[in-house]
């Protein structure tokens, strides 16, 4: 992970899931949260987003524990259970960045949105 301009970059595929959150979160606050952003001093923002990416990782954990322990039984073969520890990590991550991350868009952000022809969504 390291910082370019206002962000930081993933450096390799294995990065540690708080610091995959935190990069996450500091590219949705640039684009869509711009003002909420120029909030945070410069020399802040590293830390600032670390941590957020800490609080986003132990919320998953604990979210994805909490759902798994919800949807499995004892008697589960141990294929289906790895396959509900997925999907349960998966509701967390989305659970957890939609209420700490992924916060309502500052008007007049939509402009800044990569079109989706450049992306190949």
């Amino acid at each position: 992970m390291r910082w370019k301009g206002k962000v930081m970059e993933q450096a390799s595929n294995e990065v540690e899931p708080r610091l995959a959150y935190a990069t996450v979160a500091a590219r949705y606050w640039e684009t869509y949260l711009p003002s909420r952003l120029a909030t945070v001093p410069l020399a802040d923002r590293r830390a600032f987003f670390e941590d957020l990416g800490s609080q986003v990782a132990q919320m998953v954990d604990y979210l994805a524990a909490d759902n798994l322990r919800a949807s499995s039984r004892p008697q589960d073969p141990p294929e289906l259970t790895r396959r509900k520890a997925t999907m349960a990590r998966m509701r967390a991550e989305d659970e957890a960045l939609a209420e700490l991350v992924y916060l309502p868009k500052e008007r007049g952000t939509k402009s800044r949105e990569t079109p989706t022809y450049l992306t190949g969504e």
